[in-house]
């Protein structure tokens, strides 16, 4: 399999107990994936585009809070988010559009496929 020639910028958010171990472990071995910020618990005001990255990664995310900031950005480009729930037996994609899509369990396949091809086309 031939490296990917661009990195993927990833923003992790509540990546903590076993299921954050396992996503940070997961993104990290990726040699076409950089961390580039982490958040352990973040703040309410949390404003997503403060990050120079492509994607955000958030464990136990609050889909309420990531509609409502999609909803009220007024960028042309803004990173979409991978949000895992209910200790990863669910997962959604958002992106601006707002748009959401069903991914059903969250693995480590299904993570780094999903990051690596969310990005595609977008930059």
């Amino acid at each position: 399999m031939a490296q990917r020639s661009s990195t993927v910028r990833v923003a992790l958010i509540g990546c903590t107990g076993l299921l954050g171990d396992i996503i940070r472990q997961t993104v990290s071995r990726e040699p076409d994936l950089a961390v580039v910020a982490q958040l352990t618990t973040p703040d309410p005001d949390l404003n997503l585009s403060r990050f120079d990255v492509d994607i955000v990664v958030w464990n136990d995310a609050d889909e309420d809070r990531i509609a409502r900031w999609l909803n009220g950005l007024t960028l042309n480009r803004a990173p979409r988010v991978l949000a895992a729930l209910i200790d990863g037996q669910k997962a959604a994609l958002w992106q601006l559009t707002p748009h959401r899509i069903e991914l059903g369990a969250l693995s480590p396949d299904t993570l780094i496929e999903t990051i690596r091809h969310s990005t595609v086309g977008q930059r």
